[in-house]
């Protein structure tokens, strides 16, 4: 089994996948498409789109950077999945982050006249985002982990989206990650370290 990774030569919407797909230790590899040459070519005309090619040939194509994140999550064992309510909390948390995320590519992306109300509306939803976050992480024993007592797919998002915040946001909008730093948010702090000193990472 293997997995070929389209997406653009950045770190930015894909890392959570690539830190999954690392975690795992997959046999997988990341192809660029000529953009836009290549868009009709892709499944909705956007990345990321994963193709797993099985032992006997046959493909497994996926669109869109969550379903794919939940497919890779579940398939290797990093996702919560027997208890409905935590399995909710999962997918409320991880789309709390995406809500983050997307405002800081309006903020990367937009004119100047518009990224001071952008930066505002950030501001509100960061420190509440952050706010449930470290509740969440207290609830759970504030032991460096979102679920359990060791490393799952939220981690491994939380350490993806942190990462992708300091090499791709931070040039243009280098207050959005200094939110998540150990005196804004110390549980979360404690998870991104927790999931940078594993080893499986150290090449991520």
């Amino acid at each position: 089994m293997s997995f070929v990774l389209r997406y653009f030569p950045i770190q930015a919407r894909a890392e959570p996948i690539k830190a999954i797909l690392t975690y795992a230790n997959a046999d997988w590899q990341q192809v660029s498409p000529q953009w836009p040459q290549e868009k009709s070519s892709q499944p909705s005309g956007r990345m990321p789109v994963l193709e797993e090619t099985a032992a006997d040939g046959s493909k497994f194509i996926l669109s869109e950077s969550l379903a794919i994140e939940e497919y890779l999550a579940t398939k290797f064992n990093l996702a919560v999945a027997d208890d409905p309510q935590q399995v909710a909390r999962q997918k409320e948390l991880r789309s709390q982050l995406k809500d983050v995320w997307d405002l800081t590519i309006q903020y990367k992306f937009g004119s100047p006249e518009a990224r001071p109300a952008i930066k505002g509306k950030y501001d509100v939803l960061a420190k509440s985002v952050i706010a449930f976050h470290e509740d969440h992480l207290k609830k759970n024993g504030s032991n460096g982990h979102y679920f359990g007592n060791k490393i799952t797919y939220l981690d491994l998002v939380i350490y993806a989206t942190i990462t992708a915040m300091s090499k791709y946001i931070s040039p243009e909008f280098p207050e959005a990650v200094e939110y998540f730093n150990k005196d804004n948010a110390p549980l979360i702090a404690n998870v991104f370290a927790n999931v940078s000193s594993d080893s499986r990472l150290a090449n991520f």
